[in-house]
């Protein structure tokens, strides 16, 4: 049975992903969260003037642990004062355990451990990975639900480059 839930939720993560969740831009949350792998903590509101995309993840679901090594090359991608990829870990158990998983998984961008409410603070929450694009402002401009794949990049790359997703072409 334990199988056949995580199938359907594989499934729809699959579905959900095929598209991004487009967003009426609004204000991010102010969250200021403890960081994994290093000391103190890190607020969001620090990075406004840099685009910013955070993961909300967890060690346990199977479609976050596939997107790691894609995240990883996209916050690598990056001048650090232009882009912050950033994860949240939820629901994933001690912190010693998560900084070991994100060392064996070689995941260097930031992760912060998230705390009750963090999802919430974000609004609506339709499960696992969700990331939310936002711009130099502060704001919103772009959610995303399960594995999105090329066009995370691409979204990336136009929204750094030229402060908009609509595309030029």
């Amino acid at each position: 049975m334990r199988a056949l839930s995580w199938l359907a939720a594989v499934g729809l993560a699959t579905v959900a992903c095929q598209s991004p969740i487009d967003e009426k831009p609004r204000p991010a949350p102010d969250l200021v969260l403890e960081r994994l792998n290093d000391t103190g903590t890190l607020s969001l509101a620090d990075h406004k003037g840099t685009v910013v995309l955070v993961d909300l993840w967890a060690t346990w679901c199977a479609p976050c642990l596939a997107e790691l090594p894609h995240l990883q090359k996209l916050a690598d991608s990056f001048d650090p004062s232009e882009f912050l990829m950033l994860g949240i870990v939820l629901e994933s158990g001690d912190r010693k355990d998560i900084e070991e998983f994100l060392r064996e998984q070689g995941v260097t961008y930031p992760n912060l451990l998230g705390e009750e409410g963090t999802k919430e603070a974000f609004g609506t929450f339709l499960g696992y990975p969700t990331k939310y694009l936002i711009g130099k402002d502060g704001y919103i401009v772009k959610k995303y639900f399960g594995v999105v794949g090329d066009r995370l990049r691409e979204d990336v790359e136009r929204f750094v480059r030229t402060g908009s997703l609509e595309s030029t072409d």
